[in-house]
């Protein structure tokens, strides 16, 4: 599904003087992870490779959109029923390799093998120009809580400018017994839980020529809404603040 960039200009200031110390920072985001001065690892143990995925990474969770649709709600564990659980990864070139490693690891690849896997997954996953946001998602309501297009998603940058996706790519919905979600835990009877990821593609370059990812730009915000009201918005520190 293609779009167009389209870029507004966003009302509010997204960037605003600490009271401490005068230090710049993110406004009006629920969650943010500073990834500005991260320093990277070597991706020699799973537990590597998770460790940057996690600093690239923010948990949220949204109202889910169908729950008073009229379907009957089942009664095990309300709350996670009410609600749709996501992670939102912001995947550079860094995290990218760290997303491969990931996969490298726990399917116990050799050599050889994780590097046949990587060039697929490049291939496959990687776009010229291009950085991607992944929005993994989790309910145990239905899959049609998970289709993106019941939201609006978009991006923004340091200056309120919102960019829409160039492309969003929906991976099949998978069931699994266990939460991707260290916080929910099943103390009812076993269920299936429905799994999906939602790729969001964004060119690195605005039609002004601003590069998203450079020092020009110091964060990323991330919105989702729904019926015009914003269910979310969650940010990436990506550098260090402009005379900072």
């Amino acid at each position: 599904m293609q779009h167009r960039c389209i870029l507004i200009l966003s009302l509010c200031t997204v960037i605003m003087a600490s009271c401490g110390g005068g230090t710049k920072s993110i406004r009006n985001v629920d969650l943010f992870a500073d990834i500005s001065s991260y320093k990277p690892l070597q991706f020699t143990t799973s537990q590597s490779a998770d460790s940057t995925l996690k600093v690239y990474t923010t948990s949220f969770k949204v109202q889910n959109p169908l729950v008073s649709s009229g379907t009957s709600v089942r009664t095990v564990d309300p709350n996670h029923e009410n609600d749709i659980y996501c992670m939102a990864t912001l995947l550079d070139s860094l995290s990218t390799e760290a997303d491969i490693a990931r996969h490298c690891f726990s399917d116990s690849l050799d050599a050889a093998a994780c590097e046949s896997y990587r060039e697929k997954y490049l291939t496959e996953q990687e776009r010229p120009g291009m950085f991607r946001i992944r929005i993994t998602m989790e309910s145990g309501f239905s899959s049609k809580s998970m289709e993106p297009k019941l939201w609006s998603m978009y991006i923004e940058n340091s200056r309120g400018i919102m960019i829409e996706p160039a492309d969003i790519v929906v991976s099949p919905v998978t069931a699994q017994r266990d939460s991707i979600f260290s916080d929910f835990h099943r103390v009812y009877l076993p269920r299936r839980l429905l799994k999906r990821d939602i790729t969001l593609y964004f060119n690195r370059k605005t039609f002004f020529g601003e590069d998203l990812l450079s020092s020009k730009n110091p964060f990323i915000v991330f919105v989702m809404t729904f019926e015009k009201r914003t269910l979310v918005r969650v940010g990436w520190k990506t550098s260090a603040f402009p005379g900072k």
